[in-house]
């Protein structure tokens, strides 16, 4: 045999045998964690970690998370649950979708109370909690209601998420006048989000501006929206440019210079 072909069959041996002493491991640290002999579960499953395993990792996630044989640490458990779940290990998109679903129902138990005292900040995070599911089931009609109460006293984040409501449908039939009325209170606060919404819907054709044309508005918004920090506002405004003559695009510019001057400055 050739030493090149020697070389190759050597660290072929010694692949399959790291590969069988690492799945040898794997089957002793599941063994000694279904038996809840944690000591030597985490002995065999570390190694493991440096290696990627990601059943490993979703093992010593659960380990941390509910003090099984080590100090309970629920950033390590984060960790490791985030880092096999973002390569789509399923085990660990479940523990981490679980860990998460208990944190939102702990925060359940100090929003409630909280929001139907009246506290608006509280009455937002509760409609988002029933928007999306977190620690309850989801329920976006109770999302829009929490949403409403929070508006009426004029905070801007539930201005802007009832104005979402409305546009989408969400909880509500859609309504675009409603979800311009509601996005365009946030927007005139200098919130990003309400900016964009706006000019992506004026973009679209949906709602109105007395004395302005359509495009010229969303450009306007669309470029303060991109200022404060959203990148998604330049492609929409790219193409609204295509449609503006000369005339109209510097119409735009000195509209958005306004709006910048009374909705964006005042409230940095």
């Amino acid at each position: 045999m050739s030493k090149k072909l020697l070389l190759a069959a050597t660290g072929l041996l010694l692949t399959l045998n790291t590969a069988s002493a690492f799945s040898a491991s794997l089957a002793k640290g599941l063994k000694a964690f279904e038996a809840q002999d944690y000591s030597t579960a985490m002995s065999e499953l570390e190694p493991l970690i440096g290696e990627n395993n990601l059943d490993a990792m979703n093992m010593v996630g659960q380990m941390y998370e509910f003090g099984w044989g080590v100090d309970a640490d629920e950033a390590k458990a984060v960790k490791f649950y985030n880092r096999c779940g973002d390569q789509g290990h399923l085990g660990c998109v479940n523990s981490r979708r679980a860990y998460k679903d208990k944190a939102y129902r702990v925060e359940l138990k100090t929003v409630e109370p909280a929001a139907d005292s009246g506290d608006a900040l509280a009455q937002n995070r509760l409609g988002e909690m029933y928007e999306f599911g977190y620690g309850v089931s989801r329920d976006t009609s109770a999302a829009l209601n929490w949403y409403s109460m929070a508006a009426k006293q004029g905070l801007v984040e539930a201005e802007h998420n009832l104005g979402r409501a409305y546009n989408f449908g969400s909880g509500v039939a859609q309504d675009f006048a409603q979800a311009e009325q509601w996005y365009r209170k946030a927007a005139e606060k200098g919130y990003m989000d309400a900016m964009f919404f706006l000019g992506a819907m004026y973009s679209n054709n949906h709602g109105s501006d007395a004395g302005q044309q359509t495009n010229i508005t969303a450009y306007a918004w669309l470029q303060n929206a991109l200022e404060l920090g959203n990148p998604t506002a330049s492609a929409i405004q790219s193409r609204i440019v295509m449609k503006l003559s000369d005339t109209e695009l510097e119409q735009a510019k000195l509209l958005a210079t306004e709006y910048k001057s009374k909705y964006v400055t005042p409230f940095k």
